[in-house]
């Protein structure tokens, strides 16, 4: 086998996903309990400001992060997979991610029902297995999970779900509804209802096409931007394009989200293109996020990839932050909550972050 070959990871990474997150009824035998997981090891600085996930000019390793899944083949219908994360962002105290049961009506149907992986992105069903994609951080202007974020994914929804999947020639063709109730910093979007619709040809070509609504719940303790929100209607719209050839990969997702007033629409999006050099594999990603009440950011950033062995990759990155000047609204009302995604307000126009990290699964 090439080296190419040998270590090739698509963007969308679907081999090593379905290796960590058994999200379909991949569990083995019946009765067989199978363990899997990942672990990051990141630094990162910035040059100015405390950036998202508390990066900041003194540095600091908050993206280490240790994750453990199991899955089991409970009978030829039934299968069970959980996962169980500590994150530095969170002091490294161990959560449930998700926790759901696969039901297979048929080859082509499939019911899930519990604490389920939010299936909108190309990467956000293993969004913290920093393995299966080039960048140290997705980009954050599509993923982030901040309160005043792109708010266009969830780490997980708590109800039901169905995926119905087929094949059309080489391309595999699926559709996934679901809904239920997602948990939030500050509250529970409420009445989920939520669809995606996917395309896969032979793992080179991906495409995906979402949307999303509810009604939001914020808690009567929170102040500020939230509170505008409470009982409104979430929407949000996404699609997303993936290639992936032998060296050449490129990855392009762009999404709109509504939160009520008109101040809070927003619309962001970026483009992936990377190049494999035997284990090397430099990129170069563009990225936006605009909110119609002034804030937001752009970011350009660099990143070179090189595969250690089978499992394991460094990865080296460089991104030039680039805030809107409006401050978005914070805890105690209107401009008070920083530049873009930043928790205060950078004396530099464009902030440098750096940063450095070991990924591997297991």
């Amino acid at each position: 086998m090439s080296r190419i070959g040998k270590h090739r990871i698509a963007p969308v990474c679907l081999a090593a996903a379905g290796m960590i997150f058994p999200l379909t009824s991949t569990a083995g035998e019946i009765g067989d309990v199978q363990w899997h997981g990942y672990l990051t090891s990141a630094l990162m600085v910035s040059s100015d400001g405390n950036y998202s996930g508390d990066v900041s000019d003194a540095g600091g390793a908050k993206d280490t992060r240790l994750g453990l899944s199991i899955a089991t083949q409970v009978d030829e219908e039934l299968s069970f997979a959980a996962q169980m994360k500590a994150k530095g962002t969170a002091d490294f105290k161990m959560e449930l991610d998700w926790a759901f049961a696969n039901y297979d009506i048929s080859e082509s149907l499939t019911l899930r029902f519990g604490k389920i992986k939010y299936p909108v992105g190309l990467y956000n069903e293993y969004i913290d297995v920093g393995y299966t994609y080039p960048w140290i951080r997705p980009p954050e202007g599509f993923y982030n999970q901040d309160a005043v974020g792109p708010n266009l994914t969830r780490i997980s929804y708590n109800g039901f779900g169905a995926a119905l999947s087929g094949y059309a020639g080489d391309a595999e063709i699926g559709l996934d509804a679901f809904g239920g109730v997602v948990d939030v910093p500050d509250g529970h979007v409420n009445q989920l209802v939520g669809a995606k619709f996917h395309i896969n040809y032979e793992d080179e070509i991906r495409f995906e096409l979402s949307a999303t609504t509810g009604v939001m719940e914020i808690n009567d303790n929170t102040f500020g931007r939230q509170m505008m929100m409470d009982g409104q209607r979430h929407t949000s719209y996404t699609t997303g394009l993936a290639v992936d050839l032998a060296r050449f990969l490129m990855t392009a997702e762009v999404g709109t989200a509504s939160m009520g007033p008109k101040m809070m629409d927003m619309i962001s999006g970026y483009v992936m293109m990377g190049y494999r050099f035997d284990d090397l594999m430099p990129h170069i990603t563009w990225e936006s996020w605009d909110v119609d009440g002034g804030w937001g950011q752009k970011v350009l950033g660099v990143g070179l990839r090189k595969e250690l062995t089978t499992n394991s990759a460094l990865k080296f990155e460089v991104r030039q932050v680039t805030p809107d000047t409006a401050q978005k609204p914070g805890p105690t009302g209107m401009d008070s909550g920083g530049l873009g995604l930043f928790s205060d307000v950078p004396a530099e126009k464009d902030v440098t972050i750096v940063g450095v990290a070991v990924e591997m699964v297991f």
